[in-house]
């Protein structure tokens, strides 16, 4: 009985450590990332974000893979382990939402309806 009790003990702080992983960096989504917007109406889009902290609020840009239009983001919220901003492109105000999935990766949807997958550029 007391090794079936240790085994669940030690199950319960696995289950603890793997869930709570992403989501103790305060930080964890400043940095450069390469996202892929699936299934636009222009196609699959690659973009490049960049995210920094400036006195404590998050700025960031993103330029599409392979140009040097650049896009600025605006009405950045921030989550424990998710993110949302606003950015107008292609004449056009959008949103995106990106959860972190793991280490240094992240998923989400454009306008709640193009799945975006990416990861850290390091």
């Amino acid at each position: 009985m007391k090794k079936l009790i240790s085994l669940f003990t030690m199950l319960c702080l696995a289950m603890t450590m793997a869930v709570a992983e992403g989501s103790n960096n305060p930080d964890y989504f400043v940095g450069e990332w390469d996202l892929m917007i699936e299934g636009t109406p222009q196609g699959d889009v690659r973009v490049i974000m960049v995210l920094e902290k400036v006195e404590g609020k998050l700025k960031g840009k993103f330029t599409v893979a392979g140009t040097d239009q650049e896009t600025t983001l605006s009405s950045i919220s921030e989550g424990t382990d998710s993110i949302s901003f606003s950015f107008f492109a292609e004449g056009y105000d959008l949103y995106m939402s990106l959860n972190a999935n793991g280490d240094d990766a992240v998923k989400g949807y454009l306008v709640d309806q193009f799945p975006v997958s990416g990861k850290r550029l390091k």
